[in-house]
């Protein structure tokens, strides 16, 4: 008999589990100049667009409280490493063409090596001493 208390009436109704159902993502309440943000940071060219529309999105985002806060910050993170690259590469430009010009690394403008310099491996000794 005590085996029969756990065996279930044969002409009871199986519980059916309820499973929540996911809350889809509301595109609408999406920031626009957010996605711009980022979408212009991925392009190397875009880094100040990236950070002057992070820098909007940010505020309209802190104002009407739509989505989108992370896009912004990525595209104001990416977007600023991408200027502080694009002003270390011009930094070493500037400095690298003024140490050539300068003489310091034994090439003097004008000058038959420097010549040389310029046109490559293909110029190589073509003016002979």
């Amino acid at each position: 008999m005590a085996d029969n208390k756990n065996e279930a009436a044969p002409d009871s109704v199986p519980a059916v589990e309820v499973v929540p159902q996911k809350q889809k993502f509301d595109f609408t309440s999406l920031n626009t100049l957010a996605v711009v943000s980022l979408a212009s940071a991925i392009s190397i060219v875009g880094a100040l667009v990236a950070v002057i529309t992070g820098h909007v999105s940010l505020a309209q985002i802190k104002k009407s409280g739509e989505s989108g806060r992370a896009l912004a910050i990525t595209g104001l993170v990416l977007g600023y490493i991408h200027l502080v690259g694009w002003i270390i590469f011009s930094i070493l430009a500037v400095v690298s063409s003024a140490l050539i010009f300068s003489g310091f690394m034994g090439l003097q403008p004008m000058d038959l090596e420097y010549m040389e310099f310029r046109k490559g491996f293909d110029g190589m000794h073509m003016y002979d001493r």
